[in-house]
């Protein structure tokens, strides 16, 4: 892992208080979570610990999910498969919703954004952008399925965006496990602090 814990240094997570802390939970609805079997079940729990934690100490909390009745847009590729998908699952609660122990349930701090089917970044979801600056937020906490592709595409943008972006590996999942290892050992590690949660919370 590579992650730098260092509260005199500005491109820690540790320079920045709670107040100045968001923790993104990106696209744990439960059919995604079934398509990654027990990777994605695992990393769910480790979510879930990171939500609890985070609300614990102050720390803004963002759930990040797909807006199931919106359409994809015209130029998305593949916009009438997702558009497909979206159709034969948006009254299943069970698939549609976050599995109840990581799920909203409105605390103090506690959000949600919905983003366009299709459009893969967190911070992409109408809101999300603006949440952060009205809070204050600084440096971001990211869990999220899949790696390759919410995490990722959150991540390395919220880097070019001015956030310190902090990855909690043992909290993502990937349908490709050497997928989800490259990523996070190689295409992350240059921009953000990948670790997991028991080092991150430990510190």
């Amino acid at each position: 892992m590579s992650a730098s814990f260092n509260a005199t240094d500005p491109s820690s997570p540790l320079y920045y208080p709670p107040n100045q802390t968001a923790l993104l939970l990106l696209d744990y609805h439960g059919f995604i979570i079934s398509q990654l079997a027990e990777a994605g079940t695992a990393a769910l729990a480790t979510a879930a610990r990171m939500r609890t934690w985070a609300l614990e100490n102050g720390i803004t909390v963002v759930h990040c999910l797909v807006d199931v009745h919106a359409t994809p847009s015209v130029i998305c590729k593949g916009g009438p498969r997702v558009t497909a998908m979206l159709e034969g699952l948006k009254d299943d609660r069970e698939a549609v919703d976050e599995p109840a122990s990581a799920a909203f349930s409105g605390q103090r701090g506690e959000f949600v954004v919905r983003k366009q089917p299709g459009v893969i970044s967190g911070l992409r979801s109408p809101g999300a952008m603006e949440l952060l600056s009205e809070r204050g937020i600084k440096s971001l906490i990211i869990c999220g399925l899949s790696t390759s592709g919410a995490v990722l595409r959150t991540a390395i943008p919220a880097t070019d965006d001015g956030f310190v972006v902090s990855v909690i590996s043992d909290a993502c999942a990937d349908r490709k496990e050497g997928v989800h290892e490259m990523v996070l050992e190689t295409l992350l590690p240059n921009r953000a602090h990948v670790t997991n949660a028991d080092e991150f919370i430990g510190e």
